[in-house]
């Protein structure tokens, strides 16, 4: 049973990223189809490298999430360029399974023809052509009337000839602008995601950075993640009713994907000091099926149940469709436990983390009162030091992940703010 395709990974990718800032994950999206249209017309790449090539473009602008999330697309692209950039490669370098080397592209994607023709890099080509993209979709959004040939005056210092002429063929050939304009290439760049071939480990991989995704607008959401997966995975491997490796792997991907809706919910009800009122626990609620409307065809169906499932209980007094045990699996009572000490045990600014004692109390009334599986519970609390001990390790390890990411960015910036590329 294949969890997720390669194809579907891509689209999640965006879809997630759309999730934060919809303007800047539209605009990446049309620069991957440019990019991928562009390499079409040199015709001397394979239908995978084109693909890898688009998703490549789909994620230049990763960073901006990050650093430039609030600002204009306008804004971020064309002034005060170099802080996304480099975090973007930084992210994908380090979290991504695209390497040092295809993450440089998105490091240089900014740089003139003119600064990186000397530059000893495999990718400079491809960087070149991602910078004419981007500026090609920029001004092609921009409300006034475009006229690509007026990009011809930067032939040889912003872009190269080959770059230009790659371009206006793809404009000749595959109706370019029309499609942007018209949303076709949505469909289409869709449709060249299936030639994109990822090992079980690449998708893992790339799994795995949507969880970082997640953490661009909210760091807590990273460790919460964190936290429910291990504490899922621990108690699998624990508990009595054993799972099969299939179920485990279910299992593992929906601890990471459980809460990717939660994404759709604003900050402000998110980090609300206060008990929420039930206008906006109704909208907190939604990020359950917000996820299920995400994921659904795009997971194997299982992982899509599990997650809708997150928040059910066994006496049917969950949500959203009030589901009781005897129509939920294994794998959904697991995750909503760990769902459950994630929410005990993680401390945030307003919401103290609750001591064992307290966090066994009340997992056993819940079991008492039907809401969770008694030996889901019992696995947990038997082996409560030893799971949280793999929990804090975890998240030790996750820090500083993202520790040694924004050292590099902070080192980065400042070198190439104080200098010109280096050939």
């Amino acid at each position: 049973m294949e969890i997720v395709t390669s194809r579907d990974v891509c689209i999640l990718c965006r879809e997630i990223l759309r999730l934060i800032n919809r303007k800047i994950s539209d605009h990446s999206s049309r620069v991957g189809y440019i990019l991928y249209r562009m390499l079409q017309c040199e015709d001397k790449h394979e239908d995978f490298e084109l693909a890898e090539y688009a998703l490549l473009g789909m994620l230049h602008d990763i960073g901006a999430f990050k650093v430039d999330a609030d600002t204009d697309v306008l804004k971020f692209d064309m002034t005060d360029v170099m802080p996304h950039s480099i975090y973007g490669s930084l992210f994908m370098k380090y979290l991504s399974p695209l390497g040092d080397e295809r993450s440089k592209v998105i490091m240089y994607h900014h740089i003139d023809y003119k600064q990186i023709a000397d530059v000893n890099f495999e990718y400079k080509d491809i960087a070149n052509y991602l910078n004419l993209a981007n500026l090609v979709d920029i001004y092609n959004n921009s409300g006034v009337r475009f006229d690509f040939n007026r990009l011809s005056n930067y032939v040889g210092t912003k872009f190269s000839k080959q770059a230009f002429d790659l371009c206006a063929q793809a404009q000749v050939k595959y109706e370019l602008f029309d499609k942007l304009k018209n949303g076709r290439y949505r469909d289409e760049l869709d449709e060249v995601f299936s030639n994109i071939m990822l090992s079980d480990g690449e998708k893992n991989k790339f799994v795995e950075m949507l969880m970082y995704i997640s953490g661009f607008r909210d760091e807590y959401n990273v460790i919460n993640t964190v936290t429910t997966t291990c504490v899922a995975m621990e108690i699998a491997e624990r508990i009595n009713e054993s799972l099969s490796d299939e179920e485990m792997s279910t299992l593992y991907y929906a601890s990471i994907l459980h809460d990717i809706g939660m994404l759709s919910v604003p900050l402000e009800i998110i980090e609300a000091p206060r008990k929420l009122t039930p206008e906006e626990y109704a909208r907190m609620k939604q990020h359950v099926e917000v996820a299920d409307t995400l994921l659904r065809g795009r997971v194997n169906d299982v992982v899509a149940d599990a997650i809708l499932a997150h928040h059910e209980r066994g006496d049917g007094s969950g949500y959203p469709n009030h589901k009781d045990s005897a129509n939920m699996n294994m794998i959904a009572k697991i995750l909503q436990v760990a769902d459950t000490v994630t929410g005990l045990t993680c401390q945030r600014a307003y919401h103290p983390s609750k001591p064992k004692d307290a966090v066994i109390q009340i997992l056993t009334d819940e079991v008492d009162h039907n809401r969770f599986h008694r030996g889901v519970v019992m696995t947990f609390i038997n082996s409560y030091d030893d799971i949280m001990e793999v929990v804090a390790r975890r998240a030790k390890e996750i820090t500083a992940n993202w520790s040694t990411l924004n050292k590099q960015y902070e080192l980065v910036q400042r070198s190439l703010m104080k200098k010109p590329v280096q050939k």
